[in-house]
């Protein structure tokens, strides 16, 4: 385990960070979710098929749909694929539910005191999966929705006194519910009509294509609006992190003390979650270290970054910890699906978060070495027995980070363009990982000694946006999002709308001992 970095020496890494603590109110909260699954659908795939018809939005392409594919696949394998997608997320992320709607019923706007007061988690899990637009992009929030209304911003208003139609809560999901729907992933197995390339625009091309795979959309930190989401959390400027929104210690003499106390208090559901003392923008400046990249920027807890005039503090552990739930969400839900079906797993990890809504290129790196660390931690007890390989596809690490993978002791004569290592451990049947950087296709054929293994992919989806995103705009190559609808599945079987797996009753947990129904977790 020495070919990786000392993580003690950076400033962000806790190797153990506490499950926040449950009240009295939400233990109540987590004791709705023991109902079990009861959907059985004797004709699942004519059932998809005519959903699949009367979903609303006009599908741009049509090879990736079912009425298409039950041509020339085998039904029981497409019937799979449809049985097998569920919603996944991580047990954290399973009491964060229950610590925000115990404070939208105590501190929320009155519009949303009255529409939360009796929704349970598997409410708030279907109404993620249903209530989010089909399409969300850009900085100014430009959308479509499932009415098939159009528009651009007006999302900071959702719940408030000022929302206005077609922007109301019953009928979409405020921004503060966008920060919980971005930890909601899909997974489940798929076809591959290509070998998923970015410009693929739905052509089928199977030659040299994994034609079946596991694919797990994902959904990474997002900077794109000022104030909102993961910048609330892990950006720090001196207009945000201040004592009137509820950032530091200080009290506040306000003349509207609930407004103050609600803004506080949801402060504090986020400080709980990450474990961190969101702090005030003074405080930081103390802490901060105004460093170049390449004096390895990434090693620190509070460094500066910069977009265009704009000039932020950034907070590596909290993008540290919002990294870990992708991180063991996908490394243990490739364990679970390999074990399933009696394989070995060969992860392809994308980058999430890492294109238009970064804001850092050190990003790049916290996010490899994130997960570096958490496969090591997870191996080392014992929990990844079926992942035999993990693979970076167009990851842009720094040198220095890049160089991890360069040790000639681990590169291969049968794949010479891949930059590898080798995490060792004397309880995993292969004597461990491979983990390497290679800008593979993501259903390119696995060939050579990766043959016959179990392909778990991963997309960069969208927290407020239906699988594909700008797919339903008919842009078809401007992302992984569309991409990944073009070549695989997700657009039909990832739809809550159009696929009744996709539900509440369904719902993975990612917890310590591994991969279980959510009912199961909380009975």
């Amino acid at each position: 385990m020495d070919i990786l970095p000392d993580f003690q020496k950076f400033l962000w890494y806790k190797k153990d960070w506490n499950l926040s603590k449950l009240n009295e109110k939400e233990k109540d909260i987590l004791n709705q979710c023991l109902e079990k699954p009861t959907i059985a659908i004797s004709d699942n795939l004519e059932k998809i098929i005519h959903n699949s018809k009367n979903f609303p939005i006009k599908f741009p392409i049509e090879t990736i749909r079912l009425q298409k594919l039950k041509q020339r696949k085998p039904i029981e394998r497409l019937k799979r694929n449809i049985e097998s997608t569920y919603p996944l997320i991580h047990k954290r992320v399973l009491h964060l539910m229950a610590h925000f709607l115990v404070h939208k019923r105590e501190y929320g706007s009155y519009i949303e005191k009255e529409f939360y007061k009796d929704m349970t988690v598997p409410q708030l899990i279907d109404r993620i999966l249903k209530k989010r637009a089909i399409s969300f992009v850009g900085p100014k929030d430009k959308y479509i929705l499932i009415s098939g209304a159009k528009g651009a911003e007006g999302w900071e208003e959702i719940g408030t006194h000022e929302q206005k139609p077609p922007l109301l809560l019953k009928d979409c999901l405020s921004y503060d519910e966008l920060k919980l729907s971005a930890m909601v992933y899909v997974s489940g197995y798929t076809e591959c009509i290509n070998n998923g390339d970015r410009h693929n625009k739905g052509f089928v091309n199977e030659n040299n294509v994994e034609q079946e795979a596991v694919i797990i959309g994902l959904i990474g930190p997002r900077f794109s609006r000022k104030g909102r989401m993961d910048f609330e959390d892990i950006l720090i400027t001196n207009q945000q992190n201040i004592p009137e929104n509820g950032y530091g210690e200080d009290s506040v003499n306000s003349p509207d003390a609930s407004k103050y106390k609600a803004k506080k208090e949801l402060r504090n559901v986020w400080s709980k979650f990450f474990e961190v003392s969101l702090v005030s923008h003074k405080k930081a400046l103390s802490k901060v270290k105004n460093i170049q990249f390449d004096k390895e920027q990434y090693t620190e807890r509070y460094i500066y970054v910069t977009k265009g005039k704009d000039k932020y503090i950034f907070d590596n552990e909290v993008y540290y910890k919002r990294l870990c739930i992708i991180a063991e969400s996908t490394f243990m839900e490739a364990e679970f699906r390999a074990k399933e079906c009696g394989k070995s797993a060969f992860v392809n990890v994308i980058g999430c978060g890492l294109g238009v809504w970064m804001i850092s290129a050190h990003q790049c790196d916290v996010y490899v070495l994130t997960f570096l660390e958490r496969a090591r931690a997870l191996l080392e007890r014992g929990r990844l027995d079926h992942v035999a390989d993990i693979n970076f596809a167009y990851v842009k690490a720094s040198p220095n980070v890049e160089a991890l993978f360069s040790n000639p002791k681990y590169q291969d004569n049968q794949f010479p363009n891949r930059k590898k290592i080798f995490l060792e451990s004397k309880t995993h049947p292969n004597g461990g990982i491979n983990i390497q950087m290679e800008n593979r296709q993501p259903s390119s054929k696995l060939v050579g000694r990766d043959a016959g293994k179990l392909l778990v992919l991963t997309y960069p989806w969208d927290s407020n946006a239906h699988p594909g995103n700008e797919f339903w705009y008919g842009r078809l190559h401007t992302s992984g999002d569309p991409a990944a609808a073009c070549s695989t599945q997700v657009s039909e079987l990832h739809n809550a709308h159009i696929n009744p797996y996709v539900s509440s009753l369904h719902t993975r947990l990612v917890t310590d001992e591994g991969v279980m129904l959510l009912s199961d977790y909380c009975t």
